[in-house]
């Protein structure tokens, strides 16, 4: 029992001793791989490093007793642990988002030349004729679908392009933001302001900050394959997994709440 339990079936004196043997023991293995010194000589602590592993995680979160309801509980300290790159990831998309948001409410020409002019036309025609009062059950499902799909990519693009050492997720974060300022801007500026704010106020704030936090996962994976702490890539980025699907769990979570709302 006490085995299947691991190092919380020792004394606190004991379980300090086990840390640093086995923090001990994995240094001595690393100088024996930084220096080549041949696999006989790995065999041993790479066993007793091993061994000691799943000693010190078995019965733990990591271990057997893990429950999937633990990433979503899990979902916001790891927010936390990453605020720095949310930070970032919050500056690439609002900073361009407001600066295009205003560029195009005072000038009509910023906003001609990052979309066409059929596709504002189109932005228009959609916010002048939409009435929520009219739309049907059919209709509502329709679209809650629609939206699911659309944000589910864009986010998924923000975090997925980040295996690009975290500049492809940089590019897509700033070309929302721009995008998503244009339409704004350009709607306020021809009168629909008020129509278009009423609408994205109650689901946008879900919406904007999934895309930011699965902007800032994958700024994580991407520096995760630059800073390896030692690992191989592929070895950090797996010791990194569980804490990017926390992330991306609840961000998705954060989608699906946006999507019901608009």
């Amino acid at each position: 029992t006490e085995r299947a339990r691991g190092a919380r079936a020792l004394p606190p004196a004991e379980i300090k001793e086990l840390s640093e043997l086995y923090r001990s023991l994995a240094a001595d293995l690393m100088r024996v791989r930084r220096d080549k010194l041949g696999a006989d000589l790995e065999l041993h602590p790479d066993d007793l490093a091993s061994r000691a592993h799943n000693a010190i995680y078995a019965g733990s979160r990591v271990g057997n007793q893990f429950r999937p309801i633990d990433l979503v509980a899990d979902f916001p300290p790891a927010l936390r642990r990453n605020w720095r790159l949310l930070a970032i990831s919050a500056a690439l998309f609002y900073v361009p988002m407001g600066l295009a948001g205003f560029a195009s409410y005072t000038d009509e020409s910023y906003a001609l030349a990052v979309l066409e002019p059929e596709q504002l036309d189109q932005f228009e025609k959609m916010y002048k004729e939409a009435d929520p009062a009219k739309r049907d059950v059919n209709t509502d499902s329709m679209m809650t679908g629609f939206y699911v799909n659309n944000n589910v990519g864009i986010a998924f693009r923000c975090f997925a392009t980040g295996l690009l050492f975290g500049f492809g997720s940089m590019y897509f974060t700033v070309f929302n933001g721009l995008y998503t300022g244009v339409v704004l801007g350009h709607l306020a500026r021809v009168g629909l302001g008020e129509r278009i704010f009423s609408f994205i106020s109650s689901h946008s704030p879900w919406e904007l900050n999934a895309i930011v936090m699965a902007c800032a996962a994958g700024l994580q994976m991407g520096l995760a394959l630059v800073r390896t702490r030692g690992r191989t890539r592929l070895g950090n980025l797996q010791a990194h997994g569980l804490e990017l699907v926390r992330q991306i769990i609840g961000a998705a979570l954060f989608l699906g709440v946006a999507a019901i709302l608009e």
